[in-house]
């Protein structure tokens, strides 16, 4: 294993990121190294760089443990459009495989599971929309369109056995939620497996970025998950100044942080409300929405827009925050003790607890090999934040801790929450304390032809990360994202095995998890 851990070529160093390029027989055992020394795949992708160097190229990214550093493995395929499957040895990387099979054509071999992700029944064989050379015609589009029309199974994974039954759900739902369909196998009351199937609102976000300018892509950023719409934009414009080489001034870096921290804190108050909502404890959950309509009621007099929109640009931001610093102050003392006075009926709500103890647990052990993020993972004792990682912004002037919990149950993603939010109002606090220089947004120069970078931040639900790379004209010819979503999703069935159907409801909401921030 070491001397194939050495058979790897640095082709770029750029800022905390370092790429090697591996040949195909190297591939897997150069990513189980890294994946066995404690790195954590945060990112797998694929590229069509045919017209750059005659080449498909897969790209995984690994945080290096310890330190704010990135390896990334580079694989070329040119003419054998097939490689080594890493999910067989890394677990997390098996929905990244199966997104590239069906985006770009290219096939993980001895994958466990190569059954189509994205693309359901009825989309055209061998059509992989992110290859430069795929097109649409309206003949195509016709002649889908009957095909859609005709139903065709869904290929579930079937479980036999006495006494089992099955228990479709979606993937229409009576609330105003998005589709997803969720099959259950069912012995009486108790689940025995579950599979989603989701993907039913695919947008082709990352082939939409391809269309635009960078500074264009902003929008399109933070409108791939509603809840998130900072953090996304955020990440975005990370990754494009990254590559460019601009760096945002002190007063940019303040708005960003204080916004991001903002975005946190109502969602997780909300969120908590939600829980409320799983165990029939109406009161909680009507205060839950009380005090995150007032946070998003100040987004809206700080933007102008409820999900902080509209803020974010590429070189910095295009508003002062800090200008209204009093109503900030006194918005986030009222909702402190708000706050404080719905944990404390929370916490003495015996039945409401009882509901939350040893209910949708996830091992320590499930979460780290399946690439779990945010608040999931760290409920279930894995000590990962990108903002300490990978500290960015001025969370490097911030001191905070992650807070984890061991028991991974319902419970214990409701108290890391309680305990971001308490750091997120210190935060808050701390960061209008202080004065910034520098003006809102800085100029970015044209990028470079054929350069790439990371953006990064830490969202509500988890890490979400941006990888950006241009043309030789200084245009997008890549962007892929990958939100907290897309690695949480598969866990939730390892959370619910043996629990009882009604408690799905619940363990699904302590996970929060967003349909259309995993369908780009």
């Amino acid at each position: 294993m070491e001397k194939s851990y050495h058979r790897k070529v640095l082709i770029k160093k750029h800022l905390n990121e370092e790429y090697y390029e591996v040949m195909r027989e190297d591939f897997r055992d150069v990513c189980t190294y890294l994946e066995k020394k404690g790195g954590i795949l945060r990112l797998m992708f694929a590229t069509d760089e045919r017209q750059i160097n005659g080449t498909f190229r897969l790209y995984v990214v690994f945080s290096v443990p310890g330190k704010d550093a990135f390896s990334i493995i580079v694989l070329p395929l040119k003419d054998d459009l097939t490689y080594p499957s890493l999910t067989v040895n890394i677990p997390a990387a098996h929905w990244y495989e199966r997104e590239i099979k069906d985006m770009f054509g290219l096939f993980p071999v001895r994958h466990p599971d190569t059954r189509r992700l994205v693309f359901h029944d009825p989309f055209p064989a061998d059509s992989h929309p992110l290859r430069k050379d795929w097109k649409i015609s309206d003949e195509d589009l016709k002649t889908w369109g009957e095909v859609s029309a005709i139903k065709s199974p869904s290929d579930f994974l079937q479980v036999e056995g006495e006494g089992i039954y099955e228990i479709p759900v979606g993937p229409v739902h009576a609330g105003i939620i998005e589709p997803g369909h969720f099959r259950f196998s069912a012995v009486g009351e108790t689940i025995f497996f579950l599979e989603p199937r989701l993907f039913y609102t695919h947008k082709g976000t990352e082939k939409h970025f391809e269309g635009m300018s960078f500074s264009q892509g902003v929008k399109l950023a933070e409108r791939v998950s509603g809840t998130s719409s900072f953090s996304h934009a955020t990440a975005y414009c990370l990754a494009v100044e990254r590559m460019c080489g601009a760096e945002i001034t002190e007063k940019a870096q303040a708005v960003r942080t204080l916004l991001l921290e903002l975005e946190r804190l109502y969602n997780h108050i909300g969120d908590i409300g939600n829980i409320c909502a799983g165990t029939g404890l109406a009161l909680g959950y009507a205060k839950g929405a009380v005090i995150k309509e007032r946070l998003m009621q100040l987004n809206d007099r700080l933007t102008g827009s409820r999900y902080l929109r509209g803020v974010n640009i590429v070189g910095g931001v295009a508003k002062d925050i800090f200008r209204h610093t009093e109503d900030i102050m006194k918005t986030i003392d009222a909702v402190t003790h708000e706050y404080k006075d719905l944990m404390k009926f929370l916490l003495g709500t015996v039945s409401h607890i009882e509901r939350l103890e040893n209910t949708g647990v996830l091992s320590g052990e499930i979460a780290r090999k399946m690439g779990v993020t945010g608040v999931a993972a760290r409920a279930s004792g894995i000590n990962d934040d990108v903002r300490k990682a990978h500290a960015h912004l001025l969370y490097d002037r911030l001191y905070f801790e992650p807070h984890t919990q061991a028991r991974g149950d319902v419970y214990a993603r409701m108290m890391v929450r309680a305990a971001e939010a308490e750091c997120s109002i210190s935060m808050i606090n701390t960061l209008l304390e202080s004065s910034y220089k520098g003006e809102l947004s800085v100029a970015v120069d044209k990028a470079p032809a054929y350069s790439c970078s990371l953006g990064y931040t830490e969202t509500p639900r988890g890490s979400v990360f941006y990888w950006v790379m241009s043309d030789e004209q200084g245009k997008p010819v890549r962007v892929k994202l990958r939100s907290p979503s897309f690695c949480n999703w598969p866990v939730v069935p390892f959370a619910v095995h043996g629990n009882i159907v009604p408690d799905f409801p619940l363990c699904n909401k302590s996970f929060n998890l967003s349909y259309s921030g995993c369908d780009m």
